[in-house]
């Protein structure tokens, strides 16, 4: 009776081994498919940290890009307000140039002028040098200067004269002067004076001076 107890126990100890073997080996096909899924999913992981890494340096490129951006944008404006501000002073320079060439019209109009008062200016003063001269070279009997003028009732009728000769006269009238009636009737200053034998230019009103052939 004793070796069938322990042939039983053997029997039930056998079983038990190969039960546990059995179970070790599910245990070891558990573990390694453990550890492939393990493996599996560190791979996975490099792969996301790789991945992480990647969109952390494309991120990074994006804000760089950002900031660039961004510069580029004030540079923009700022030379967008510098264009506008060149804009503004092209405009006013404009408006300087044509207000100068109105300047310059005016300035030539003004040379002009003065240019013709120099000329009638230095053909009055010849005409009173030769005046100066002749009042010096022709005194009267009584040690005076030639009359300055020839009054209308000193000067005999005109009878017999032609209408052409009338129109050669003039009546010197309050506020006339010898160069305001020689240009108002185109003649030379000198010759005005020389044909009315004038030793200044000097006229009253009432006067009659005989006008040169122009």
């Amino acid at each position: 009776m004793m070796q069938a107890a322990l042939k039983a126990e053997s029997a039930q100890a056998q079983r038990t081994i190969t039960d546990l073997r059995a179970e070790m080996q599910g245990v070891q096909r558990d573990l390694g498919t453990a550890r492939a899924a393990q493996a599996r999913l560190e791979g996975e992981l490099r792969e996301a940290q790789r991945r992480v890494q990647e969109a952390q340096r494309a991120l990074e490129a994006q804000r760089e890009e950002l900031v660039r951006t961004r510069e580029e944008r004030d540079r923009l404006a700022a030379i967008s307000r510098e264009l506008q501000a060149q804009l503004v002073e092209l405009g006013r320079l404009r408006q300087q140039v044509g207000e100068a060439g109105r300047d310059q019209s005016r300035l030539q109009a003004i040379e002009q002028a003065i240019e013709r008062q120099t000329k009638e200016l230095a053909e009055l003063k010849s005409a009173m040098q030769k005046l100066s001269t002749r009042a010096k070279q022709k005194p009267t009997s009584a040690g005076l200067a030639v009359p300055m003028y020839k009054d209308v009732s000193d000067q005999p009728a005109p009878s017999g004269e032609s209408a052409e000769s009338a129109s050669r006269t003039v009546i010197v009238e309050r506020g006339d002067t010898l160069w305001g009636l020689a240009r108002k009737h185109r003649v030379r200053l000198s010759e005005l004076i020389a044909v009315n034998d004038l030793t200044s230019d000097l006229i009253r009103p009432g006067q009659e001076l005989l006008l040169p052939e122009p």
